[in-house]
Order: structure tokens, then C-alpha cells, then sequence
């Protein structure tokens, strides 16, 4: 479908003027420049913050809006750099994107407080994350993970904020100790350190202290 609008047009008579004319704009309808209207903007903007680029490509050519894979995630990236402009960011997260899993890394960064992506960068270095920051002083909270990369790139570009470590590589950091303590136990004993509901004898039962358990008894008494 093809739509055609017949609009209004000016002429400035001050020669010196880089623009000598002027179209009335429709911001209602479609931004300045823009080569879809606002309507096919936002359906753009929902399959792809929802399924992603490949998944919103195939849905979009589906309803009969044919658009590629590339052009989604750049629009995504693109109103997540307007939206972080006019709102500020106060919280951020800062973890590793793979662009191509085991071959090519970047950098994404999400507003947690309003839990979107605000932008991604193309390579994960101490450089890049710093140079980001630093656009940003209004930050005040980085929760990344222990990568150094961005621990040096926290300090450097943003070093009023606090750094803290995120819920999910605590927790992940946790498991791997437990597992790694469990994996050195040599086994648990058949013998029973206490006595059974049967009437077992007391006696089978026997409980070493330690020297400092031996130490504290004696001092007691």
C-alpha cells in the first residue's frame, strides 16, 4: 500500500539560510526523516524488544511488513539510546554479549531500575566500557560480574559510583564453592554419631571434642 499526503510548504527569504524551504511536519503520523510511520514503528519495536532479531524478522515479513533482522536490532538500539538520553540512568548492569558465542564478545548495558537494555556495545574491552561511562556521569550504582575488564573500566569511567557484584554471579560463585567442598569430603560414615529411636546402646555412640572443646570444659570447671 502506497500513501500519498499533499502537505504545505515554505520558502525563507533570508538568503544567508542553509534551508531555503521548509515542509510542514506531522510528527502525529511520522518523525522528521523517518521511512516508517509511527504506527509500523511501534509494531517494529514490540516483536523484536519481545522475540528478538531472526524471530521478529520472520513474524514482520508474516503480517506483511518485510524487514531484516539487522534493521530491527539497530531501531532497538537506536530508541534505547534516545529513551536512556531523555530519561538518565541511575543503576546500571554491566555483563558480557556475545555477538557470536566462543568467536565474538561485546558489551551490554541495562538500566536496572527500568529493566531495559540501554545500549551495546561492540567489543568487551576496559577501554570501551570506561569511554561509555563517562558520557554517563548521572551513574550512580554498577552491578557487574568479577571480570576485571569492567572493574578497571568502572573505576575509570565512573569513579563516583559504586560498584557491587550482581545477584546472579554471587549466587553462581556460591554454588561453585559448595560444590567444590562437597567434591573433597571422602565420604560419609555408615556409623551413627547419634543414638537411634530403637533403644540403641549409648555407648556404640562416640563423639571426639576437639581440643578446643576440651579446653573450654576445663576452664569452666
Amino acid at each position: 500500500m502506497t500513501l500519498k499526503l499533499r502537505m504545505r510548504r515554505w520558502r525563507c527569504c533570508n538568503k544567508t539560510c542553509e534551508r531555503q524551504t521548509f515542509v510542514e511536519r506531522l510528527p502525529e503520523i511520522a518523525t522528521p526523516f523517518a521511512r516508517r510511520t509511527q504506527r509500523a514503528s511501534e509494531l517494529l519495536h514490540l516483536f523484536g524488544h519481545s522475540v528478538g532479531g531472526r524471530p521478529g524478522e520472520r513474524l514482520m515479513k508474516r503480517i506483511g511488513m518485510p524487514t531484516s533482522d539487522d534493521t530491527i536490532l539497530h531501531h532497538l538500539k537506536r530508541r534505547a539510546k534516545v529513551r536512556s538520553a531523555e530519561l538518565g540512568v541511575r543503576v546500571v548492569g554491566i555483563d558480557d554479549w556475545a555477538w557470536r558465542k566462543g568467536s565474538t564478545y561485546g558489551t551490554i548495558v541495562v538500566d536496572l531500575e527500568r529493566r531495559e537494555v540501554i545500549d551495546v556495545l561492540p567489543d568487551r574491552s576496559m577501554t570501551g566500557t570506561a569511554n561509555w561511562l563517562k558520557q554517563h556521569p548521572e551513574i550512580e550504582i554498577i552491578s557487574r560480574d568479577r571480570c576485571g575488564l569492567f572493574a578497571q573500566g568502572a573505576r575509570e569511567g565512573a569513579p563516583q559510583a559504586r560498584q557491587v557484584a550482581d545477584r546472579f554471579h554471587i549466587l553462581q560463585n556460591l554454588r561453585d564453592v559448595i560444590q567444590a567442598q562437597l567434591s573433597r569430603a571422602t565420604g560419609s560414615s555408615a556409623r551413627p554419631l547419634l543414638p537411634g529411636q530403637d533403644g540403641d546402646d549409648e555407648r556404640d555412640v562416640m563423639i571426639s571434642p576437639s581440643l578446643r572443646d576440651k579446653h573450654t570444659l576445663r576452664s569452666s570447671f
